[in-house]
């Protein structure tokens, strides 16, 4: 189960409009967006959440045109032509208990894409994503876990990267400069798809 109180969890969902999907694991909620998706074209924003399910690979085999900077020779290119895609995907760094999606970025093309690019947009969300409180819970638990282990991996030399702890820095490669909250389906898009998955994935 992905939380406690599941289905309740899910109406609070489904009264701000969210389009609700329950996946049991990675490979189940790879096999949902592909059925969403079909043949349309797909941009992605930075996810480890998505690289764990496997979508974009999956997506290539079947034939569809994917854009992805982090696949890409041209990251650039990669960027302006998922932000005009059929579809949009990635994942959340946090869900609250009452349905608002929280995000922290540093270039920001991520947390665009899913209000003002692509009419269509799917989060996939481990279970690990949910905070019980609010939107402080959720930034604190994204400046906690998320930046920390995203600067490890990038290698960004900031302070949480180092010690795994936030100290609000002025570094020059702070991940921390773009947050947003979502807290109904953008008025730019048509669907805004949730997968929440019965898993531990991304950070």
């Amino acid at each position: 189960m992905f939380c406690e109180r599941y289905n309740d969890f899910v109406k609070a969902l489904e009264k701000r409009r969210f389009l609700v999907h329950s996946a049991a694991n990675a490979e189940e909620a790879k096999d949902i967006g592909l059925s969403l998706i079909g043949d349309g074209s797909t941009g992605f924003g930075g996810s480890v959440t998505v690289t764990q399910i496997g979508l974009y690979e999956a997506l290539q085999k079947n034939g569809n045109a994917v854009y992805w900077h982090w696949k890409s020779d041209s990251p650039e290119k990669a960027q302006e032509s998922a932000a005009h895609a059929d579809w949009f995907v990635c994942s959340t760094n946090a869900i609250t208990r009452d349905g608002r999606l929280v995000n922290i970025d540093g270039t920001g093309n991520r947390v665009a894409g899913m209000f003002a690019g692509p009419k269509k947009v799917i989060l996939f969300i481990g279970k690990n994503k949910l905070v019980e409180g609010g939107i402080d819970d959720a930034i604190a638990r994204i400046k906690r876990v998320a930046c920390p282990a995203n600067g490890r991996r990038l290698e960004t030399g900031t302070p949480c990267a180092l010690t795994g702890q936030c100290t609000d820095c002025s570094a020059p490669r702070r991940m921390c400069k773009v947050t947003s909250i979502i807290e109904y389906p953008p008025n730019l898009l048509s669907e805004l798809h949730l997968v929440l998955i019965d898993e531990e994935l991304g950070y």
